[in-house]
């Protein structure tokens, strides 16, 4: 109940501007809560004056503890963090100077409290800040040091035999005005602390919602290009069929006639061979696009297969190509296969793989488009006869290579002549997050996941070759083991 009560009156002094949880909400809360411990002790203390037969004592620390809520109500009325801090100190500072003075100086009991302005000026200013009033407690003390070795001892105003008194009470409140500042700074920052565990929690679940969400873009793309691609081998069927229903017809009509021709019919049955072989290539085709769909929208389990390296770049070149087609029919570019025939299969997940190979084709594509609008948009500036002749190209290779230490590998290499990128892109091109692509074309996860996947996933290596202006090079090297 006390606490609730303590929140609520501290609630009230903080400005309405600050927003809540920050680290600057943090800052606040602190601030006033040492104006108001402060102020309260000051209150509590006020009956030493009397004790001591001192009544300016008395005035001086209902004083402060009135100055105290001022700087508090000034606070929350818009006065600055630092300003308010100041002049907080500026008031204690000014107490504690005169009570040593009116209580006998260096030997006075309330001396001791002077260590008070650098630790709460260190809470309220940060390092900076209480090197000032470090300065300013040191030089105190030297001053009066100075002075009594001058001029003598100064004056005591109170009576003596409570010395002890006064002594104790003064230790007594500033012992416990400072654990109660600490305590104060302790408990915000285990909330500021929990306040960045939380946070980190929703960082983290935010990452993992983006990845998901690339991962589902990027299979609503392939979805696209193997419709397109599916479409091709399809077609072949269907005409190959409408062929071999003609050929059907024409060979019934010849049965009937009375004179048979034989070599005729021979020809018939040889092109109805020939189109059921072509209507069987091309089912075979369409089944195996499907497998392969259905193989990348799994979810990878990281399980190993023997898989075929050379397959898999045709078919994520291709389904990258055409998924591209899909989306903008005005989209063109040459692409190459160059594919080594002595790789053999090695144990990888076919389904990362080629998530791997479809981003860094479909970044390639990206590339030489954009190229060829930029040429598109030259030319439209300069005569045809100065005009540039560019063709977009992406390649895809394969390599059976062996390092310098024996260490066999495949090299599977995804090059482009697009626009390519400068060297401080190169050097954070695998940071998650990070894309040279506008808003709403790229989330800045792809090149990282395909990164995770190789080196992590695979053990193997990631690298790009790329200069400004004359296109990219992405190298995958995965170990033969």
């Amino acid at each position: 109940m006390f606490r609730t009560f303590f929140r609520s009156i501290t609630n009230f002094f903080l400005p309405s501007s600050i927003p809540i949880g920050t680290e600057e909400y943090r800052e606040a809360r602190i601030l006033v809560n040492v104006f108001l411990v402060t102020g309260c002790s000051y209150i509590l203390n006020s009956p030493t004056g009397s004790k001591l037969s001192a009544s300016f004592i008395t005035y001086l620390t209902l004083g402060c503890a009135v100055l105290c809520f001022v700087v508090a109500f000034l606070f929350r009325a818009g006065l600055s963090k630092v300003f308010a801090a100041h002049l907080f100190m500026v008031i204690n500072a000014t107490a504690m100077f005169l009570d040593i003075w009116w209580l006998g100086g260096t030997n006075s009991p309330s001396a001791p409290a002077l260590y008070l302005l650098p630790t709460v000026s260190m809470l309220l200013l940060g390092i900076r800040g209480s090197l000032i009033w470090l300065a300013i407690a040191l030089g105190a003390l030297s001053f009066f040091f100075w002075h009594e070795k001058t001029y003598g001892v100064l004056p005591i105003y109170y009576d003596l035999t409570q010395y002890n008194y006064y002594l104790m009470s003064s230790l007594y409140g500033t012992i416990l005005c400072a654990y109660v500042i600490i305590l104060v700074y302790e408990y915000e920052k285990k909330r500021a602390l929990q306040g960045l565990v939380e946070k980190n929690d929703e960082l983290i679940a935010a990452q993992n919602q983006l990845i998901q969400s690339e991962k589902l873009a990027s299979l609503g793309e392939l979805t696209a290009g193997i419709a397109h691609e599916i479409q091709n081998p399809l077609n072949f069927v269907n005409n190959f069929a409408e062929l071999s229903v003609e050929l059907v017809k024409e060979l019934d009509e010849e049965l009937e006639q009375p004179n048979l021709d034989k070599e005729l019919i021979k020809e018939l049955i040889a092109d109805l061979v020939q189109n059921q072989e072509k209507i069987n290539h091309h089912g075979k085709r369409a089944s195996s696009i499907v497998k392969g769909m259905l193989e990348h929208s799994r979810t990878s389990s990281g399980e190993r297969v023997l898989t075929n390296i050379n397959e898999l770049a045709d078919e994520s070149l291709r389904l990258s190509y055409h998924s591209l087609r899909s989306k903008d029919k005005y989209f063109n570019a040459k692409f190459e296969l160059k594919l080594d025939e002595n790789i053999p299969q090695i144990n990888a997940s076919p389904q990362d793989l080629s998530r791997v190979i479809i981003n860094l084709c479909n970044n390639a594509f990206y590339a030489v488009n954009k190229r060829k609008q930029i040429v598109a948009n030259s030319e439209l500036i300069v005569s045809s006869e100065l005009a540039i002749s560019y063709t977009p190209t992406v390649t895809v290779s394969t390599q059976n290579a062996i390092s310098p230490s024996g260490v066999r590998s495949i090299v599977i290499r995804v090059s482009d002549n697009g626009t390519g990128m400068p060297e401080d892109v190169k050097e954070k091109i695998f940071q998650p997050f990070f894309t040279t692509k506008p808003t709403g074309e790229g989330t800045g996860l792809g090149l990282s996941l395909s990164y995770d996947i190789i080196t992590k996933g695979h053990s193997g290596t990631l690298e790009v070759n790329s200069k400004e202006g004359e296109g990219t090079e992405f190298v995958i090297t995965l170990p033969i083991k």
